[in-house]
């Protein structure tokens, strides 16, 4: 009986390893939050530029779970594609990438940014800022927060107005499995033991 159990635990501790291990190798998601209550009543762009790399390994920006008031299509510059409702991607195989959406302030503006990043690059960065409707800066002189990524580096985040910008490391739900299958684990392993 001892060698089933063990035989079911293996065989658990390698299903959870296996489920885990994709999200660990993609790399993490980051949330990013702007409040935009001290511009309600008027109506602007979301900014979001990535940098463009000389390298023969593309590095991808991938935009998803977009909340705010938005309105029209998405204004996309370079290596762009997507919109708000689908998730949108920006590359960095032009020197200017960007994907700007019109949006009524007064409320959160949120999103989730993603990386795919090859060996050999570099660095690049990520940049969000506000604008107004003739493309001058909101909220700060330039861009509101970077996200500078590089391979197999974490990501530097640089948050230039903490008024109007947070941006957080979102846990992945492949990681709280993995989290929760070692805890039962660890729990079943000491019941085992203490009725051994």
């Amino acid at each position: 009986m001892f060698n089933i159990k063990t035989l079911f635990l293996r065989a658990l501790l390698a299903l959870s390893i296996a489920v885990g291990a994709p999200a660990a190798i993609a790399g993490p998601v980051y949330s990013v939050s702007l409040d935009t209550r001290a511009l309600a009543g008027t109506s602007g762009l979301l900014d979001l530029v990535f940098l463009g790399q000389e390298t023969p390994n593309p590095t991808f920006a991938r935009l998803s779970n977009f909340s705010g008031d938005f309105f029209g299509d998405a204004i996309l510059e370079g290596d762009a594609a997507g919109d708000v409702v689908n998730g949108a991607v920006l590359g960095n195989r032009d020197g200017f990438n960007a994907f700007d959406q019109a949006v009524r302030f007064g409320g959160l503006i949120s999103f989730n940014v993603s990386f795919e990043t090859e060996y050999e690059l570099i660095g690049t960065t990520l940049s969000v800022a506000l604008l107004d409707m003739d493309y001058d800066y909101l909220g700060a002189e330039a861009f509101l927060a970077t996200i500078d990524v590089m391979a197999n580096t974490p990501a530097t985040i640089a948050i230039l107005a903490p008024n109007l910008v947070s941006v957080a490391e979102v846990p992945e739900p492949s990681d709280w499995l993995l989290v929760a299958s070692g805890l039962l684990l660890i729990g079943f392993t000491r019941r085992m033991q203490t009725r051994g």
